[in-house]
């Protein structure tokens, strides 16, 4: 039985290393394509370590060349709109998850109705939003993105963030009222410091959606607006595809995705684990 435990223990690192390795393969190509001279990338054999260090390709994708304008705007544009949607969407998620839990708004069964509403896939609604956003002069504009995005995240950050406020007795709420605080000063001062990992959580989700969002990014904005995916397909050459800057840029997008993971890190696990599966 030892002898066991210890082969299936021994297999189970295996197979875990065996699959960080497959998933580590795609990050290492793009960051040493992202790092190698021009040559570099089409030469056969593939290079697997560039013969130099290169930043060509970061500065041509980012403040452009002849063929292609820079990606410094559309790293703009899609700053704008994920942090403009991430915070909508928790101001807005906080105050619906709090009324449904303490007030039992909507019933028993509003909690899956609401989740329901990610059923659909966002592509399904692309022709009516084009004409109402066309109706109302917002096509192709950082609000139209933002409020379509919150149609999608707000129904998601509520039926997330319902499963922590659940996890909080009412009362130290009711303590905090006894003491003279308000119902409003209440939610401020207890529940929101109490929800703090359910609020990173949400907003890291809501924040990676609206940052990698495509189609409706695509479809629904012109020449004004580019976010970041929108962008990075751009990066063609008359005969050939820019392999290097596309890479370049694609670094450059998971950077931020990074910096807010790890600031929220502290409270990721927590929240990843605790409450959230209640709803």
């Amino acid at each position: 039985d030892k002898a066991r435990r210890r082969l299936a223990r021994a297999l189970t690192y295996v197979v875990i290393a065996g699959a960080i390795i497959a998933a580590s393969i795609p990050l290492y190509w793009l960051v040493s394509t992202a790092f190698k001279p021009g040559w570099a990338i089409t030469h056969r054999p593939p290079l697997l370590v560039p013969p130099h260090v290169s930043l060509e390709h970061f500065s041509k994708s980012l403040f452009g060349t002849v063929q292609f304008e820079g990606a410094l705007d559309s790293i703009k544009d899609s700053l704008i709109v994920a942090l403009g949607n991430t915070t909508l969407c928790l101001v807005v998620g906080l105050f619906a998850s709090y009324s449904i839990v303490r007030f039992r708004t909507g019933g028993q069964n509003f909690s899956f109705w609401i989740l329901s509403n990610r059923f659909l896939p966002p592509v399904t609604f692309i022709v009516p939003l084009f004409i109402i956003l066309k109706s109302v002069r917002l096509f192709d504009t950082h609000l139209s993105l933002i409020l379509i995005y919150c149609t999608f995240n707000i129904p998601f950050s509520t039926w997330l963030l319902m499963g922590f406020i659940q996890e909080i007795p009412e009362d130290l709420e009711e303590a905090a009222m006894i003491d003279g605080c308000s119902r409003i000063s209440a939610f401020l001062k207890v529940i929101i410091p109490l929800v703090a990992p359910g609020i990173a959580v949400t907003a890291l989700f809501s924040f990676l959606f609206s940052w990698n969002e495509y189609i409706m990014a695509l479809l629904l904005t012109g020449r004004k607006i580019n976010t970041l995916p929108v962008s990075i397909p751009k990066y063609r050459g008359a005969h050939d595809i820019l392999y290097g800057e596309i890479s370049a840029v694609a670094i450059v997008a998971i950077i931020p995705a990074v910096i807010l993971a790890l600031m929220l890190q502290k409270y990721l696990v927590k929240g990843l684990t605790v409450g959230a599966v209640k709803g």
